[in-house]
């Protein structure tokens, strides 16, 4: 981590543990060695990871821990790599993260990473967002996703597995909220969620923002 990242986090008024950075040094150790033999990342990030992914995924702790209580529990669909579930469970240790992935190789990754790590409130499930299997039945408090593809596609999957009032942070790209996107307007209405928020963030040696459009699912009765 460089004097960019720490300036940076601390624009964003997240101030990290001594236990949570070396959790994410380990984290980021483990990513260096397997992307060598497994493509977790582009090897152009790789110089950057910090600023490109790791910084990318705590932007919205602050969010998070403003949002939610002490112990709630949080799932990253698609986490791949573990951007931005395995680096948000490194730095809010108060809350649980399951990290849904459907790519065996990468959960094996992410299983080995968060051990390597102490990561005990972090559980990796394979299998895709909505999917049956173990623990299919929960519902969270918040869900995060960063690059699972088409917002309206993976939306009505989210918000259907979070709990009344839930959150669903999805990171999205200045050019995409620049073009209008009737397709996520009509899902998100069928889905029945509203945007109730957009966190605007800027990453080192970048000339535009960055953001986290929020999600919340609304409350219509059961569950």
């Amino acid at each position: 981590m460089n004097d960019a990242v720490t300036k940076t986090l601390q624009d964003w008024g997240l101030q990290l543990t001594e236990e949570s950075l070396r959790k994410l040094e380990i984290f980021s150790a483990a990513l260096k060695e397997k992307n060598a033999v497994q493509n977790l990342v582009s090897e152009k990030d790789m110089p950057q990871l910090w600023e490109r992914h790791m910084l990318d995924s705590l932007a919205a702790a602050p969010l998070l821990r403003r949002s939610l209580k002490p112990g709630a529990l949080i799932a990253d669909a698609g986490s791949g790599a573990g951007f931005p579930g395995l680096a948000l469970a490194a730095a809010l240790q108060e809350f649980n993260f399951q990290l849904l992935d459907s790519r065996i190789r990468r959960c094996d990754f992410l299983g080995e990473a968060a051990a390597a790590m102490g990561a005990r409130n972090a559980a990796v499930f394979n299998r895709r967002v909505g999917e049956g299997g173990p623990g299919s039945e929960q519902r969270y408090a918040a869900v995060t996703e960063r690059a699972m593809g088409q917002l309206e596609n993976i939306l009505p999957q989210c918000l259907n597995i979070l709990s009344k009032g839930g959150l669903f942070l999805a990171w999205q790209s200045a050019a995409q909220l620049a073009q209008p996107r009737p397709a996520v307007e009509a899902a998100l209405a069928k889905a029945g969620g509203e945007l109730a928020e957009t966190l605007p963030y800027r990453l080192p040696g970048e000339q535009e923002d960055r953001y986290i459009l929020v999600f919340r699912k609304q409350v219509r009765g059961g569950r």
